[in-house]
């Protein structure tokens, strides 16, 4: 059975074989040969992080997705895309410069995801012109945001930048505590340390909450594009995700507290890694997906 799509396996090879005879095929499938070569690297970073307990991956699955089923509804449009001599110039310079520099650029994954997006920006402006960025603005942005795996770094550096250094862990350390002590627990908040009778617990920078409510304020947005709500409501969505993400938290550090200081190393590691991280994003995730279903209701209900 062939495909139901467009597309073909024989038309796709012959694309590609077409894509030979011209130079601006042959330069891109050369800046393409250089993506294959940083997947590895970028995939297995991803990877990584997700058995670690990390949900960056889905930011970033999430917004390959957007891209991909946005460019495939508008691909008509896009055939009828054409680059001026200069942005194919502009385009060409920019894959073959970053092209010959690749094998001296691979010390590190910063290195590499650089030399990739400079690819990128070249193979789509010498494809279909600097208008593309004006047109697609948004798939534009999660498109360079997905080269680079290391989300974390990116919002850590941003953050610290207008925070003073601890802060939330500080809060969140306080909050943890109150919370505590709410059910019975003997604990004192130390800064960004719990501290119990037994031991203490350290609020590192992965468990302040910043990076679950940095991954549901951009699931908000996913959402309110799909349900095609206004900005200001995209706005709310994404505000609500991260005053739910950041509450969460709170619960994940106790239950991770207790598990560490009176249940023993095994649970402590259950709860602070892959399954644990899982359990809590997915109650997270589904509580966040139902409440903004409740928030559209009323708009549909009027229309």
């Amino acid at each position: 059975m062939g495909w139901t799509t467009d597309y073909s396996y024989r038309q796709f090879f012959s694309q590609l074989f077409k894509a030979t005879r011209t130079s601006h095929g042959l330069i891109s499938l050369c800046g393409l040969f250089v993506g294959l070569c940083y997947f590895p690297a970028w995939f297995s970073y991803l990877f990584g992080r997700a058995l670690s307990g990390a949900i960056s991956w889905f930011i970033i699955v999430s917004m390959l997705i957007f891209v991909g089923v946005e460019l495939w509804q508008k691909r008509k449009s896009l055939a009828r895309y054409r680059a001026s001599e200069a942005d194919k110039t502009i385009g060409h310079a920019l894959i073959l410069t970053s092209v010959l520099a690749y094998p001296w650029c691979r010390f590190a994954l910063w290195s590499q995801a650089l030399i990739w997006l400079t690819i990128l920006l070249g193979i789509i402006i010498s494809t279909w012109g600097l208008t593309f960025f004006q047109r697609h603005a948004l798939s534009s942005m999660f498109l360079c945001l997905t080269v680079y795996p290391r989300l974390g770094i990116l919002s850590r550096a941003t953050w610290d930048f207008f925070v003073p250094t601890y802060a939330l862990e500080n809060w969140m350390a306080q909050g943890t505590t109150v919370a505590l002590q709410g059910i019975g627990f003997q604990a004192l908040a130390e800064g960004r340390f719990i501290a119990f009778p037994q031991g203490k617990v350290e609020v590192g920078w992965g468990c302040n909450g910043l990076d679950m409510a940095i991954t549901v304020a951009i699931a908000g947005l996913f959402l309110g594009l799909i349900f095609r709500q206004t900005f200001s409501e995209i706005a709310k969505f994404m505000t609500i995700g991260v005053l739910m993400a950041l509450l969460a938290n709170l619960p994940r550090l106790m239950l991770v507290s207790i598990a560490y200081v009176y249940w023993g190393q095994g649970w402590f590691n259950f709860w602070h890694g892959f399954w644990g991280g899982q359990v809590f994003s997915a109650l997270l995730f589904t509580l966040y997906y139902y409440s903004v279903i409740y928030l559209t209701k009323p708009a549909k209900s009027s229309t």
